[in-house]
């Protein structure tokens, strides 16, 4: 295999899982023949040079090995004589060559379509008679050529790493970072794994220091973001993993913010881990990078949660005092400027202030901070509401109103958690919730809410893909 073919393969490969993971996390259950077949359209929009046949399997997720084992299950189960297909004669059919009558008949029944949805045969069906391309492949054809675009002119630079070429990765990774507010994690977890392979590919060119910086910093924060996505889908090891390879890069760039927080995202893993004392000293360690402005808060609230969990009161109350000082003193490039996902704004503050105080035992606190959160989050500009804090400051005003003894309260609360598609349930949703549901076993008449509790949590992201994020790598 030539090193071209090689790197048609990985394109196409990579083009394949982006749309897939996308497209499985929009539908509910199996995907039906309909949806595959618009996988099938879309990858081969995206990777025109592949031909039908291979773009079929990789919309399946399989590979070559595993589909010739679906073949011959297939024949198993229908009663049919099993026959000597190897990988070679699928890898010259997926390159272009055409399988005799038999073996095309098997393959349809195999992938359940006909011969010429699977480039086997000509369609002759008149133009206006054929069906128009649906609204994601025409969507997918845009990105496409866009993406070609900008990849020739990044080629034309006359350059290794040209000024256009890096100012097109900091955009994308700005931009992933603002969707990550709003959308499934799961599908963006595999655009920022792309995005960073091409930030590393990029610092293996001959660069002037200012650009290993930056690209230092950008690969660093790809890594925070996926640390985060981790978190999501209750992979703490890999959430950890990644944040302190944020932490490195972070050093290496010279970049005190993204220093800072990564040194919280590790708090933040420390604290669902139950590692209380490690939570507050990687906050600590984090203040020492960030002293002031919006990231200063944050490691002060994540240092007055791990305080109160301590049941170290005092101290988890003059942190709070502390958040609340710092805000306004100053900014910086990755909280404020870049913001997305690395923002935190005073409608976080007020969740994160929500979950101190009912570790602290303050419920009528934390009904007043998760109230105040929501009601800022409802009022703020629509790029800023985070679907995730939203819907945890929801699930601790359940846990306060329950606490107060208030089922109606709790009951209100829980309208809005319960309406979050599964695709959004991250995993620290189903761990506050299942505080609720045993506060409820103790109450009479919480059966309803504690039944919901119970079928909310049963469906979940970790649920859907517990294994999508490998170890090699919060809210």
């Amino acid at each position: 295999m030539t090193q071209t073919s090689r790197g048609g393969d990985r394109a196409a490969l990579a083009c394949a899982t982006i749309i897939r993971n996308r497209t499985l996390a929009s539908v509910p259950g199996p995907p039906s023949a309909a949806v595959i077949q618009q996988m099938v359209d879309e990858i081969h929009a995206c990777c025109p040079r592949q031909t039908r046949f291979k773009c079929r399997r990789l919309a399946h997720g399989w590979t070559v090995e595993e589909a010739i084992e679906h073949f011959h299950a297939m024949c198993d189960r229908e009663g049919i004589k099993r026959r000597g297909l190897t990988e070679r004669s699928w890898r010259e059919w997926e390159a272009g060559a055409r399988p005799d009558r038999d073996y095309t008949d098997l393959l349809c029944r195999l992938y359940q379509t006909g011969p010429v949805q699977l480039g086997f045969a000509n369609d002759y069906t008149p133009e206006e008679l054929r069906s128009a391309p649906s609204a994601p492949l025409t969507l997918d054809l845009i990105s496409v050529a866009a993406d070609e675009a900008g990849a020739h002119a990044e080629a034309a630079e006359a350059s290794e790493l040209g000024s256009g070429a890096l100012e097109r990765l900091r955009t994308q990774v700005i931009w992933v970072g603002k969707r990550y507010v709003s959308e499934a994690p799961l599908p963006l977890f595999v655009e920022m794994r792309e995005l960073q392979e091409r930030t590393r590919r990029a610092l293996e060119k001959r660069v002037h220091p200012g650009q290993a910086r930056e690209l230092y910093f950008l690969t660093g924060a790809l890594c925070g973001l996926m640390a985060n996505v981790s978190m999501d889908m209750d992979r703490r090891i890999p959430a950890d993993t990644l944040a302190r390879a944020a932490w490195t890069y972070g050093k290496v760039a010279g970049h005190a913010a993204l220093m800072g927080w990564a040194r919280g995202m590790q708090s933040s893993v420390a604290l669902w881990d139950r590692r209380y004392a490690d939570a507050a000293r990687y906050a600590e360690e984090g203040l020492t990078c960030l002293h002031t402005g919006s990231g200063a808060t944050r490691l002060h609230m994540l240092r007055a949660r791990s305080y109160a969990m301590l049941s170290r009161d005092r101290e988890a109350s003059e942190a709070l005092c502390q958040a609340a000082d710092v805000r306004a003193a100053g900014t910086d490039e990755l909280h404020d400027e870049i913001a997305g996902e690395f923002a935190f704004l005073p409608a976080k503050e007020h969740y994160y202030a929500a979950v101190t105080h009912l570790h602290l035992g303050d419920s009528a606190k934390a009904i007043e901070s998760a109230r105040e959160s929501l009601s800022l989050y409802a009022s703020g500009e629509p790029e800023n509401r985070s679907y995730g804090c939203e819907s945890m400051a929801s699930a601790h005003l359940v846990i306060a109103h329950l606490m107060e003894s208030d089922s109606t309260g709790a009951e209100e609360a829980m309208g809005s958690v319960l309406a979050l598609p599964p695709d959004r349930r991250i995993s620290s949703l189903g761990a506050t919730l299942g505080t609720g549901r045993a506060l409820l076993s103790s109450r009479p008449g919480g059966e309803q809410l504690a039944r919901q509790i119970e079928g909310f949590c049963a469906v979940g992201l970790p649920q859907q893909a517990r294994h999508a994020i490998s170890d090699r790598g919060g809210r």
